[in-house]
């Protein structure tokens, strides 16, 4: 949550090589409210996150939504050395939906 507060939904499983369909589920009752986080790889749910509460409008200035790189702050301190996290797989296809 803007650098502020971290929370960690992992696998126990690293990903298999290979093609597969990876979706995080968010779902929140209104902008700044907890939220509840599900990680989905090929339809399976492989970890969640319970988030006591999430970014009450929008991105910051120093936050953005990247594909394939990360311009903003790592999702992880774990490798904050590696900024821009640069993804040399391929991603088929990316898709955002937005439900209310």
């Amino acid at each position: 949550m803007m650098i502020i507060e971290r929370y960690i939904a992992r696998s126990k499983e690293k990903l298999k090589a290979g093609k597969h369909k990876v979706e995080v589920v968010t779902t929140i009752a209104k902008p700044g409210a907890p939220a509840d986080v599900r990680l989905l790889v090929d339809g399976a749910e492989v970890a969640r996150a319970d988030v006591k509460r999430t970014v009450p409008a929008a991105f910051s200035a120093s936050e953005s939504l990247n594909v394939g790189i990360d311009l903003g702050s790592p999702v992880s301190l774990d490798y904050f050395d590696r900024a821009p996290f640069p993804f040399d797989g391929k991603i088929a296809v990316m898709n955002v939906e937005l439900t209310p």
